[in-house]
């Protein structure tokens, strides 16, 4: 299109020529198939593949048994706690006597909501991050972006203690 508007000037006097009807059909199909492709990338796959490395410049922070979190209840600070055990669906504080609920780990926080009352919890290792909270969201949404696992690691401490024990009293059994 550019060669086409560059031969319609006229060298002597530097005139462009007003652009023809086909010009702007030109546009309208190259638009169109930019957007056609986009919409496939975005289809096929594209728009986990884009989130990811979007994803990618938000901090990175995890959380564990022993670690300090900052809780937020329905997007007010409620205090911080030492997380005493974490579990694929919840996050103990308090020596395990406070269950609180874990629905979703991001790269730098994590997410729960209270069935009982619908209250939402925020659990967050570094309180500046807080106000990246609703970013992450928007981008989670946005792009469909899976769980980070990575985040709030579960302590599966206890439950290989019962399973030992278990195959102990078994193999005890197996004996007799």
């Amino acid at each position: 299109m550019y060669l086409r508007i560059i031969n319609q000037v006229n060298i002597t006097r530097m005139e462009i020529s007003a652009p023809h009807v086909g010009d702007y059909v030109m546009i309208a199909w190259t638009v169109l198939a930019v957007v056609v492709v986009l919409y496939a990338i975005w289809l096929v796959g594209g728009r986990e593949w884009i989130g990811e490395k979007v994803a990618r410049l938000l901090p990175h922070e995890t959380l564990s048994k022993g670690d300090k979190a900052h809780i937020y209840l329905n997007g007010r600070y409620n205090r911080t706690a030492t997380l005493s055990k974490v579990v694929a669906d919840a996050v103990y504080i308090y020596d395990n006597k406070v269950k609180l609920p874990l629905d979703y780990r991001a790269r730098f926080y994590g997410m729960g909501v209270d069935l009982n009352d619908g209250s939402r919890l925020v659990f967050i290792a570094n309180r500046r991050h807080y106000r990246l909270i609703r970013v992450a969201e928007l981008i989670r949404k946005v792009f469909n972006l899976a769980e980070d696992e990575t985040n709030l690691n579960p302590d599966y401490s206890e439950d290989e203690e019962l399973l030992t024990e278990k195959a102990e009293e078994g193999a005890g059994d197996d004996e007799m």
